[in-house]
């Protein structure tokens, strides 16, 4: 028997199941970019988000952004989790969250289809995604 993290092909649609969770999230009334502990905050979020992709937990995150391009707090991060519990624990321990910035609401995802090409240039020592 496979686990939820596990890539998997189902049976008859010939579908490859990976499963991630993905944390939404949405700020509080309490978020204000223009503070001080907001951009405080931000900054040790950057750093939580760093070491979830270091340890290959985040699997892609980032803002959303409205058509102006402002950012009202809100986005979203993949990660990579054995359970919904372990997932909900990793955004929990997001200092947005911890220091009542954000909140979260964390999903299954079952990414089953997509495209992602990698570029590696050698001579120009430039790494590109599209």
């Amino acid at each position: 028997m496979s686990t939820d993290t596990d890539q998997t092909v189902l049976t008859g649609l010939e579908l490859r199941l990976f499963q991630l969770y993905v944390m939404f999230g949405t700020p509080t009334g309490q978020w204000d970019i223009e503070s001080e502990r907001t951009q405080s905050a931000l900054g040790e979020h950057v750093a939580y988000l760093r070491e979830l992709e270091s340890t290959g937990v985040m699997f892609m995150g980032g803002p959303f952004r409205a058509a102006d391009y402002e950012w009202d707090g809100s986005g979203m991060i993949a990660v990579r989790a054995k359970s919904l519990a372990e997932a909900r624990a990793t955004a929990e321990r997001d200092p947005l969250f911890t220091q009542g910035l954000r909140t979260y609401d964390v999903r299954g995802w079952q990414l089953n289809e997509g495209r992602m090409v990698l570029t590696v240039d050698l001579d120009s020592n430039k790494v590109g995604i599209a």
